[in-house]
Order: C-alpha cells, then sequence, then structure tokens
C-alpha cells in the first residue's frame, strides 16, 4: 500500500574537520515492503528532475537517485563497505561508503530514519556523513 507523506532530511557533512548542513522538505510516497519500507520524492534546486528512493530493508539502507544530470546509488549497511556510483553531467565516479549506524522507527503517524556511513574516494577519506529523515503520514 502507498502512502502520501511529508518528507523532511536533515544532513550533515563533515570535512576536514567543517561541518556543513542542510535541510530539505517535501512530499513523497510511502510504501511498506515484507522486511521495511521505501520513500520516493521528485528532488527539487540542484537536483530537479531527478526522483529519489530511499530504502529501508532487513536493516540496510539503499538510496537511489535517478533521472536529470546527478544519478547516484548508496548502500549503507552498518561494518560494511560497499563500491556506489555517483553520476555528474561532467564525471561518474566511484565512492566507497562505509556503513557506520543505521535506526528506524515507523509509528502509526510518523516514521523516522537515521543512518550514517564515511566516503571515501581512491582509499582516501573523503567525508563524514549523518542523514535524519522524518516522515509524516497525510
Amino acid at each position: 500500500m502507498s502512502r502520501k507523506v511529508v518528507i523532511t532530511i536533515n544532513d550533515s557533512h563533515e570535512i576536514d574537520g567543517q561541518t556543513e548542513t542542510a535541510k530539505l522538505s517535501t512530499v513523497g510516497r510511502y510504501e511498506e515492503k515484507e522486511n521495511g519500507y521505501l520513500l520516493r520524492y521528485l528532488e527539487s534546486e540542484d537536483f530537479k528532475g531527478s526522483e529519489t528512493t530511499v530504502s529501508y530493508i532487513d536493516g540496510v539502507v539503499t538510496m537511489k537517485r535517478l533521472g536529470g544530470k546527478h544519478n547516484a546509488q548508496l548502500i549503507v549497511e552498518p561494518g560494511k563497505r560497499y563500491s556506489c556510483m555517483y553520476a555528474t553531467e561532467y564525471v561518474d565516479l566511484m565512492l566507497g561508503v562505509h556503513g557506520k549506524e543505521v535506526k528506524s522507527r515507523v509509528g502509526k503517524d510518523e516514521g523516522e530514519l537515521f543512518f550514517s556511513y564515511v566516503l571515501d574516494f581512491n582509499t582516501g577519506f573523503c567525508s563524514q556523513n549523518k542523514l535524519k529523515i522524518t516522515f509524516r503520514f497525510e
């Protein structure tokens, strides 16, 4: 069953001791799955024209952005490293994603997904990242 949700994304990225934060609020869809759920929403601003799907299945987060100029796939599983794709209009990159933490909670009226990970490029540290996605059923 698919339900309309209001999604708020808070993210922080730490690079060389400097932390940058961003917040996005949008409307999307929530779809329950056998061992988790999917969140889908249309991107705006720099990623306009893309659709992002965030899945939480069996404690693993997968984030896919397709369409537009910036396609990406990110897999976050605590204690594991995945090679993930990030494509821009200029270059395609392979990044290492080291999963640190994944937590999820879904209630009757709202839910929350938190995950953190470290990115590396050519096996060198790139950034430490945290995302908190909250959603409220309409």
